[in-house]
């Protein structure tokens, strides 16, 4: 199957998420890979500027939301994904770290979507049997200092103790594959399908939103 034509714009969020080559564990402790995600953060940083949303890292994989005013999702990740590659070879002496293929992407242009999408990444750790609350989780934004915050240019579109209600609540199995599913998609739009089931359980909370 040909990879969809990268869109570039500069006024909605990206979901991103990238995986280890053959979905294989990586070779070093978990809490080394957070700190070189960090590291690689400031680098790609410094070298294009983008707004980083939401950030979780899993075993095998990362999920990130992220806004490029600058229409520059391509080069940030090149740059990005090279420098934990870099440090991940260096630390466990591999010639070449790889991802598997090019990170896959997913513009989320409803306010409505984009709640959901904050709630499917923090939860991952969640439906992985790791944790039973996104906050327990250490390796995610939730968990950036003030200063990693401004080192980062964090600009979430939620604050974690306005809307815990929202990022914790669970609404099952086939409301996260809608969810997973949606993803897929270049624009987040979920399945026709199951339209009726996604607005209701919209419907379940009131969103706690901050600017």
């Amino acid at each position: 199957m040909p990879k969809k034509k990268l869109i570039r714009q500069n006024v909605y969020p990206y979901h991103v998420i990238t995986r280890n080559n053959n979905r294989d564990w990586f070779n070093i402790p978990i809490y080394e890979v957070w700190d070189i995600c960090k590291e690689s953060l400031i680098y790609a940083l410094e070298r294009e500027k983008v707004e980083i949303n939401c950030f979780v890292l899993m075993s095998n994989h990362y999920h990130l939301l992220l806004t490029t005013p600058h229409e520059n999702i391509d080069r940030f990740m090149m740059h990005f994904n090279w420098r934990i590659s870099f440090m991940i070879s260096n630390r466990i002496n591999v010639i070449n770290h790889k991802f598997s293929n090019r990170y896959k992407w997913s513009i989320v242009s409803k306010q409505s979507y984009l709640f959901n999408v904050y709630r499917y990444i923090y939860q991952n750790p969640i439906r992985a049997g790791i944790c039973d609350e996104c906050k327990d989780y250490p390796y995610s934004s939730l968990h950036f200092s003030n200063f990693e915050a401004e080192l980062f240019n964090y600009r979430p579109h939620l604050n974690y103790s306005d809307s815990k209600h929202l990022i914790e609540k669970r609404f099952g199995s086939e409301f996260d594959n809608c969810i997973r599913n949606s993803l897929k998609r270049s624009y987040f739009k979920p399945k026709q399908k199951i339209s009726v089931l996604y607005k209701k359980r919209l419907n379940d909370f009131k969103y706690g939103v901050s600017h």
